[in-house]
């Protein structure tokens, strides 16, 4: 099959980047992305870090690098799916075709199946009408 074959060639890069972006869009990184931002407010608002003090600016500094990272790993990722989808239609519409030409081979024969049918039961027709005619004459 050409088109798992080709989806398995990916690169290193594609493939790290299918992971990330399976990673970035779960609830468990939601989560623990949640917990980190609290327990990094409140430890430098409120309790004892204090590098980080109001406005935290390395916070948001922080924010920015994972958003330049996360944008183009999303993007990637997101080619190499359409990737992916375009091969799976691609193998479907081969299959598709490949079952149209089954199906005019199978009314073919199911047309040359009821042409002959018909000649049979012209045949009987004739063999009972005669038959008939045999009996009245």
């Amino acid at each position: 099959m050409r088109c798992a074959f080709a989806v398995d060639e990916a690169t290193f890069g594609e493939r790290l980047a299918d992971r990330i972006s399976a990673g970035i869009g779960s609830w468990p990184f939601l989560i623990v992305q949640s917990i980190a931002v609290a327990i990094w407010l409140v430890g430098n608002a409120i309790l004892f870090f204090h590098f980080d003090p109001k406005p935290f600016i390395l916070l948001n500094l922080l924010f920015s690098v994972q958003a330049a990272y996360t944008g183009p790993v999303l993007l990637l990722a997101g080619n190499r799916q359409a990737q992916k989808d375009r091969l799976t239609l691609e193998h479907a519409c081969d299959e598709a075709d490949k079952a149209d030409h089954q199906n005019v081979q199978i009314l073919k024969a199911i047309e040359a199946n009821t042409q002959v049918t018909i000649a049979i039961l012209r045949h009987v027709e004739t063999l009972v009408s005669d038959h008939i005619k045999e009996k009245r004459g």
